[in-house]
């Protein structure tokens, strides 16, 4: 199962988007990255975690609002669904 990483630099201006690489492609450092990996329960759905209080990741409902919206080798998108408020 891949772990993939935020990866806010590419984000577009739209804050209803967010772009994710897999672990060990070449990002920035950073101090913290949301983290997301993929269930394989057929429905498209991920588990996410954000880094804690003390830097390590912990699982987190803040991106429970995204679901996947492409899925490529490299890059995985998550938007916002737009139900929501």
């Amino acid at each position: 199962m891949t772990l993939w990483l935020h990866a806010r630099e590419e984000d577009p201006d739209d804050s209803d988007e967010l772009v994710f690489r897999p672990e060990g492609y070449p990002l920035p450092l950073a101090r913290g990255r949301e983290q997301i990996e993929l269930r394989d329960d057929g429905r498209g759905g991920f588990v996410a975690r954000a880094p804690g209080a003390d830097d390590r990741p912990e699982t987190t409902s803040e991106l429970d609002d995204y679901y996947v919206a492409e899925l490529q080798p490299d890059r995985l998108t998550l938007k916002r669904d737009p139900r929501l408020p």
